[in-house]
């Protein structure tokens, strides 16, 4: 996903090698950022960062910023415009930040957003430097653990990680770090960030929300805990950062007119077309009716729910019948289990399926497309022809991960059985 952010500041690939977590010598630093909304024209107004190796903290550090505008919706991040009044602006604490940086492998949860609101900022600095390539805890909690959610809290509780400070800055950075200890081995290429910084500088001043009465935050609260599970329709990774950011926009169940300009920005960054991006509402929405649908009965808060989704995304709701559970069955098919597939594949009628059709046939269920087979990522491999020697379908028969074929997949789906 790091590959996907461009610019002056963009995360190149000057040193594309793997690194086998376990026998690496590098240091990473997990970081955070609260921000005034995803704009091009928002501002960070939180940020921090822990530094470790290991299971070792290494060092931390956190402050406010004054954004010079508006904070942003208080209700989310519960920060106010009175508390970064006298905070420092980013251009006085960056020397700070490429000290905590340089070296080492930044980590975040959704790390397209928290880099890119950080590149945003380094470019107005008109600084210069290589952010390397993260890790995305959020992309490893997909692969591994799909069902799970993909919030940082989420993640936290499918791990048994304690939720303190959730929203604040450095909260959600050692957080993040802790995920990272579980999900490591996911297979994602880092390299770290290299930044030049001045070793003699006297550190900055910082100012912390600790300065503050904590304010309570229920925002979060209201995001509706059915939809927490809701499976992509897709695995492609430039349509699931799209709706990483489209899920933000959502918070809300509003689309205003500045996300949806950033929205439209993103998708022209990401190369997604305005068809595709069709697609992936409706997509969107239908994972939402699909997940009421899975008790056989949608209430009246899903429906409104629903209605909101359809009005923000400007498209119809329509309501099927719900549709047959998926039973009990040889291959354990079952609403959270994680599928790849493999080949090109064709229905009862002999027509060519596309693979974007029969992922989003799997979100339609509970089920959740991933893009490669991998040993603790993957549950079923569903290929065109079962006898194939493809390399997903060695490591599938290499780790036991059971292989069915694309009939026996669409009837599973279709009839439940």
């Amino acid at each position: 996903m790091a590959n996907l952010i461009k610019g002056p500041w963009s995360l190149t690939n000057s040193r594309p090698s793997k690194q086998i977590f376990s026998k690496s010598d590098l240091e990473f630093v997990a970081f955070d950022v609260e921000t005034t909304g995803f704009n091009k024209n928002d501002r960070i107004i939180e940020i921090g960062l822990v530094a470790f190796k290991g299971g070792k903290v290494l060092e931390e550090w956190s402050t406010l910023i004054n954004p010079l505008r508006d904070v942003g919706k208080t209700n989310i991040h519960g920060i106010t415009s009175s508390m970064v009044s006298t905070a420092p602006l980013i251009e006085e604490v960056l020397n700070d930040i490429f000290r905590m940086i340089n070296g080492r492998v930044l980590v975040a949860h959704q790390f397209s957003f928290d880099a890119r609101m950080l590149i945003q900022e380094l470019n107005r600095a008109n600084t210069h430097g290589d952010l390397g390539k993260g890790f995305c805890t959020m992309i490893a909690s997909r692969r591994l653990l799909p069902g799970t959610g993909d919030s940082l809290a989420a993640t936290c509780a499918e791990l048994e990680i304690t939720t303190i400070n959730a929203h604040n800055a450095l909260g959600d950075a050692r957080m993040t770090m802790q995920i990272f200890q579980h999900l490591n081995e996911d297979e994602q290429e880092v390299s770290p960030a290299s930044v030049e910084y001045q070793k003699d500088m006297n550190p900055s001043r910082v100012l912390t929300r600790e300065a503050f009465s904590p304010e309570p935050d229920d925002a979060i609260d209201r995001i509706k805990a059915f939809t927490e599970k809701v499976p992509f329709p897709t695995s492609d990774e430039k349509f699931v950062a799209y709706l990483l950011l489209l899920n933000m926009a959502m918070q809300d169940l509003v689309i205003s007119k500045n996300e949806q300009a950033e929205l439209d920005h993103w998708a022209n960054d990401l190369g997604v077309s305005r068809g595709e991006v069709e697609m992936l509402h409706r997509g969107y929405l239908d994972s939402f009716i699909q997940a009421a649908l899975r008790d056989g009965v949608i209430t009246i808060r899903e429906r409104e729910l629903i209605e909101l989704v359809g009005q923000a995304l400007k498209l119809p709701v329509i309501i099927p019948d719900a549709p047959q559970p998926i039973q009990a069955n040889g291959e354990n098919l079952s609403v959270g289990k994680r599928v790849c597939f493999t080949g090109e594949a064709a229905g009862f009628s002999g027509n060519t399926i596309s693979r974007e059709d029969l992922e989003s046939l799997a979100a339609k269920v509970g089920l959740h497309p991933v893009r490669d087979v991998t040993k603790k990522g993957c549950d079923i491999l569903v290929a065109a022809d079962t006898s194939t020697m493809s390399g997903k379908a060695k490591k599938a028969k290499e780790w036991g991960i059971p292989v069915i074929s694309v009939d026996d997949f669409i009837k599973y789906c279709t009839f439940g059985k």
